[in-house]
């Protein structure tokens, strides 16, 4: 339980931040970032189907590369050694 008190300071410590700053932030980002209603493929110039091709095969790859490393949870890997 004492590892949740450091995660929520740090969370109500941003959102006070966020909160503070936002009237003198928001403004110049969004004049910056503003660019409408555009989708990756349109702001790259590619293929849609390239995009989610290229995405996907990202997808699998960080997969794969979890289970090798053996990242996943353990509470679940020993929930599956139990029921075999």
């Amino acid at each position: 339980m004492d590892y949740i008190i450091p995660g929520l300071l740090g969370f109500l410590t941003g959102a006070v931040i966020y909160g503070l700053t936002y009237q003198q932030v928001f403004p110049q980002i969004s004049k910056l970032a503003n660019l409408g209603s555009v989708v990756m493929p349109d702001l790259w110039n590619l293929n849609p189907y390239l995009t989610v091709l290229v995405f996907t095969l990202m997808s699998l790859l960080l997969f794969y590369l979890i289970d090798r490393a053996g990242w996943q949870r353990k509470d679940k890997m020993d929930n599956e050694s139990e029921s075999e």
